[in-house]
């Protein structure tokens, strides 16, 4: 397996991660979130804060254990089940956001980094 298409796809997910959260505290979001209650509006911001999160979770863990997976043969599993929820993420974000270029972009990343390893491990 080729561990730089692994690392590349990781850290681009890791970077749009860290965009994500950024993205969360910007002025033009602010001015969205404005007409919302304050238990809205925190709650919006709970769950971007959280969205982004996961892809940098998720991509860390996948950027750390990508070279590991050919000596520690138990890890495939956990490491496929991390796959398959960044795929999850990056499907429903262009099934709810399809006019957002980032749902794109994160969609682009994650699905590619899942097949990858689905035709990298045969």
């Amino acid at each position: 397996m080729n561990k730089m298409i692994y690392k590349s796809l990781s850290a681009g997910i890791v970077l749009m991660g860290v965009i994500h959260i950024i993205a969360t505290f910007t002025p033009r979001i602010a001015n969205l979130l404005a007409p919302l209650s304050e238990g809205a509006q925190n709650s919006f911001t709970y769950m971007s804060l959280m969205c982004g999160a996961l892809l940098v979770l998720g991509g860390t863990l996948v950027f750390m254990l990508a070279e590991k997976l050919s000596n520690h043969p138990f890890l495939l599993t956990p490491f496929l089940h991390i796959l398959m929820i960044l795929a999850i993420d990056g499907i429903l974000a262009v099934i709810f956001m399809p006019h957002n270029p980032f749902a794109w972009i994160i969609f682009s990343l994650t699905v590619s980094l899942f097949f990858y390893h689905m035709i990298a491990k045969r």
